[in-house]
């Protein structure tokens, strides 16, 4: 239950701040005439709904021994902060006692509420990180927005003091979810915009995983927005800051990748030959232990091996690491299947083939992409059947035979791409 302010709640907040009409106007940022309202004897005034954020906030944001102070002076339906009360009237008294017994007692259940909310909440999250890999992207961002509900209700409410720190690492695993799907439907603004706020409560938190993972995801999308060379200096950032092995796996992994789309070969070899020292445990931390997205299993690994090599020109060791992932996608448990990921692998044989001069071998490797339906799209596929598209033209171009085939197809498959709804989300692509 979301607390409603009242000019008697605000004006006591006040003097629980001990402050002045006039800084306590300059604290909330509102004018001293609004406040002034609050203050006017027997005002009914209520706080507009922007004051009521911000009175909100304030009392998040001030010490324990000041909300303690707030809760104390807060009686229920007496419109009167228990230090008015003539302390000679006995009954007064008891009538008030018995109304600040039922203030102790709703919040008391308030608490315990809030700390089931956020069992559910982290519950939840795990399954849509699970999900997301094989789940249409429209019914995760309806639950990825459910979430942020209910988990915003809770943060602007009273809670225990110990709770806060779960309400900000949840807060920020919810921004890192809302990121990748504001990515993978085509909006890479929002997707910053949602790595901001994931970076905020990973400061707050004080969370390396948190920190590892935002700087991880912000590569792979300034990777896919054309600035390669950036993205491996982000992900080499978050290496400074990974929490466990996996983390650890998957910032080198972007890392490889990035610098070879970026031509920055030396820089992609050493990343691949760290990967192949690192301690094969996987490991955890407090951001993988959510599972599915946020998580970097072995196929993964060996998909982006394939992607990395296939741009550094090891085609033939490309093409291996790329049908590996493919095969074990296909083969494994349906929950862990990343069918995003699966097309980009395919794309990445049809590319390895296209270097081998193997152009009937890419068209069959490219054909179950070029045939999803177009609501199995992310953004990710879209754009790498256009770097697909750029190599069979310059092909058909030089009249290489069988390529005019595959350009045919290709452009065909382009022909029906755009801001159309998308609804097949990638584990990371």
């Amino acid at each position: 239950m979301v607390f409603h302010w009242t000019a008697h709640s605000a004006m006591a907040l006040r003097a629980a701040l001990n402050l002045t009409l006039a800084d306590f106007a300059d604290l909330l940022g509102l004018s001293r005439s609004t406040v002034s309202h609050w203050s006017a004897p027997g005002s009914s005034a209520s706080p507009g709904l922007e004051a009521q954020e911000l009175l909100s906030v304030a009392l998040e944001r001030a010490s324990s021994q000041v909300q303690t102070r707030f809760w104390s002076t807060v009686a229920v339906g007496t419109g009167s902060p228990v230090d008015t009360i003539d302390g000679s009237d006995i009954g007064a008294q008891i009538q008030d006692a018995a109304a600040q017994s039922m203030t102790m007692a709703d919040d008391a259940m308030r608490l315990a509420s809030s700390a089931e909310q956020l069992t559910y909440l982290r519950d939840e999250l795990c399954r849509i990180a699970v999900a997301y890999v094989h789940t249409p992207l429209a019914d995760v961002v309806a639950d990825l927005r459910e979430a942020q509900k209910t988990l915003s209700a809770i943060a602007r409410t009273h809670h225990r003091p110990g709770d806060a720190q779960e309400i900000t690492v949840l807060s920020g695993v919810l921004c890192l979810l809302l990121a990748h799907a504001s990515q993978n439907s085509g909006d890479p603004k929002s997707a910053l915009r949602q790595l901001r706020a994931a970076s905020t409560f990973a400061t707050v938190a004080d969370s390396d995983a948190l920190r590892a993972w935002g700087l991880g995801t912000a590569a792979l999308m300034l990777e896919w927005s054309s600035r390669p060379d950036e993205a491996a200096r982000r992900a080499q950032k978050g290496l400074h800051h990974a929490a466990s092995a996996e983390s650890h796996r998957r910032l080198l992994a972007i890392t490889a990748r990035s610098a070879a789309r970026a031509g920055d070969a030396p820089t992609a070899r050493e990343a691949l030959a760290r990967l192949d020292d690192l301690n094969p445990a996987a490991g955890d931390d407090e951001v993988v232990r959510f599972g599915g997205l946020l998580r970097f299993p072995e196929t993964k690994l060996t998909y982006y091996r394939g992607g990395a090599l296939t741009l550094l020109g090891d085609y033939d060791h490309a093409e291996t690491c790329a049908l590996r992932a493919i095969a074990d996608y296909e083969t494994g448990a349906p929950e862990d299947r990343s069918y995003g990921d699966e097309a980009l692998a395919r794309l990445d044989v049809t590319l390895a083939r296209l270097g081998q001069d193997n152009v009937t071998g890419a068209l069959a490797a490219a054909e179950p992409v070029l045939a999803l339906d177009r609501q199995l799209r992310i953004e990710q596929i879209d754009n790498a059947v256009r770097r697909v598209h750029a190599g069979t033209r310059a092909l058909t171009r030089r009249g290489h035979p069988d390529a005019a085939q595959l350009d045919d197809r290709l452009a065909g498959y382009l022909a029906t791409a755009g801001p159309a709804p998308r609804a097949l989300p990638s584990a990371g692509a």
